[in-house]
């Protein structure tokens, strides 16, 4: 009886708690511009269906998926901001009954609900709840990935195995960096194999089903791996990445302006995280561990055996740690180990490891709580409010390039006959995403080569010839132009007229009095 009104009880906490987090993604969903990124999505999904379709065989192609996804949902709501990423705002939003269900399978009733409670409120994942992105989808995907693959294991059934390597091969097209997760579950399978030892058939026949839909990939991928492409990507020591996941994780995109309290924001932290790996194994549910022992019911953790066949519950606790660990570190790891020879690590493209961060710090809280009721309510109480404390902080700073102010501003006081000149060119897309209208534009040239004075005079006179008014839209411009020199021209050969700085964007007006060409 007590058994119902608890598994009651909680399923009511769940449901609060996915309600809160719908909340907590809705508001000020359209708060931000749309950044480039987020405009190629829009871009990419609505192209001609046959060009869509061929990015699932293309070279250097990166969530084809998504794209195909989002397509049907652009054309059933439209593109504006708060649609397309109430797209990803739907998988933000499903991740945290799914971070209850792997906290079921790997910790207490008490740690799963606290697992879900901080994924909840993440404000990392928050945040790209909120991106017109795959970076939620690839979280709920790579999720739900393995919790069917403990399923399959723990009741062999084929449904489970087939639904899982249904799964698994989206991930593969969700995100190129997904394919870690492959070896992570081959791995996880060799942890688990004292109590998963006759699932061995089974097993092999699904990895080899699963790694057949990522042939096409492969074919690409590993050449490319292996030659000297450009990504763009700075290489960043494995202790710095595992600092930038470590404050992302903890304290979301903005950070904390204060010194002091990130200093003991992260001591809080660091200590929770501890916890959950060395004071972590707090008892699981008598009453569902015992079920697990007779083989009957859900199994809360891929246990280890005794030689009889019965589930050892210390040993149990063990794994779940080293689980996950596993699943934390593992694809951190592989993706460092590909950066030594071609860097390409962002924190956004291992999001879909952030579940396990806050399920090992549920497990430190759970462990906190085994010994000290008052310290655990002062803990929690604290990170729900660094937690909060730092969405609110994020959903009120513009972060983003603020190309939909720029674009306003721009149709408020260009003449028809001005000039638009691009640093960088490719931010014209997210600048016509919000400025629909006719207007003459360029892209500004590319000096990082070593280009002269000489070969830009030359360049931009051609370029202005003929016009009066110039803008310079400028962002991100050092990628293109690190040492200023179109603006220098600009200043050496116009009158600034016009200035105007939105988020990480900045639009100048000259005036040319007589053309640069025909002087």
């Amino acid at each position: 009886m007590w058994d119902r009104v608890r598994e009651a009880r909680i399923r009511y906490a769940l449901s609060a708690l996915v309600l809160m987090a719908f909340a907590l993604r809705a508001c000020r969903l359209d708060f931000q511009s749309l950044w480039r990124d987020e405009v190629d999505a829009v871009t990419f999904a609505t192209r001609a269906l046959p060009g869509l379709l061929s990015t699932f065989t293309r070279p250097k192609e990166n969530g084809p998926l998504y794209f195909l996804m989002l397509r049907p949902w652009i054309a059933l709501t439209g593109d504006s901001e708060f649609s397309v990423r109430f797209f990803s705002l739907a998988f933000g939003v499903l991740v945290i009954p799914l971070a209850y269900a792997l906290g079921r399978r790997w910790l207490s009733p008490l740690g799963s609900i606290l697992g879900a409670l901080l994924v909840a409120f993440s404000p990392y994942l928050v945040w790209y709840s909120q991106e017109a992105k795959m970076y939620t989808l690839i979280t709920f995907l790579t999720m739900l990935s393995l919790y069917l693959y403990v399923e399959a294991l723990a009741r062999g059934r084929w449904l489970y195995w087939v639904a899982y390597v249904v799964v698994t091969s989206f991930c593969l097209y969700t995100h190129i960096l997904a394919t870690l997760i492959i070896p992570l579950e081959i791995i996880l399978f060799v942890v688990w194999w004292p109590r998963h030892r006759a699932r061995l058939k089974p097993w092999l026949l699904t990895i080899g089903c699963v790694t057949l839909p990522y042939i096409p990939l492969a074919l690409w991928e590993i050449p490319l791996l292996l030659s000297s492409y450009e990504t763009g990507h700075p290489f960043y020591s494995l202790s710095k990445v595992l600092s930038i996941f470590f404050f992302a994780f903890s304290h979301g995109v903005l950070g904390v302006a204060s010194p002091w309290l990130l200093i003991l924001t992260s001591i809080l932290f660091i200590f929770l995280f501890l916890a959950g790996v060395f004071l972590g194994g707090e008892k699981l549910n008598p009453a569902i561990d015992s079920d697990a022992r007779r083989g009957e019911g859900p199994v809360l953790s891929p246990a280890l055996s005794s030689a009889e066949g019965k589930a050892c519950p210390e040993s149990s606790r063990r794994v779940e740690g080293v689980t996950l660990l596993l699943y934390l570190f593992l694809p951190i790891i592989g993706v460092y180990l590909i950066s030594l020879g071609m860097p390409i690590f962002t924190d956004r493209y291992l999001i879909y490891v952030a579940p396990a961060f806050y399920l090992i710090l549920a497990r430190g809280l759970a462990a906190v709580k085994l010994r000290s009721n008052a310290l655990f309510a002062l803990c929690l109480a604290l990170v729900l409010t660094l937690e909060v404390q730092s969405i609110w902080a994020q959903s009120h700073t513009r972060l983003k390039s603020d190309f939909r102010s720029a674009a306003y501003y721009f149709s408020l006081h260009r003449e028809p006959d001005d000039l638009a000149i691009f640093l960088i060119p490719y931010v014209r897309h997210t600048f016509e995403y919000y400025y629909r209208g006719d207007y003459h534009w360029t892209n500004g040239p590319y000096t990082n080569d070593g280009k002269s004075e000489g070969e830009l005079e030359a360049s931009l006179g051609k370029m202005t010839e003929g016009y009066k008014g110039i803008w310079l839209v400028a962002s991100e411009a050092e990628l293109w132009d690190q040492r200023g020199l179109v603006k220098a021209w600009l200043d050496g050969n116009g009158r600034l007229v016009d200035e105007e700085e939105f988020a990480r964007v900045r639009l100048y007006r000259y005036e040319l009095p007589v053309s640069p060409a025909l002087q």
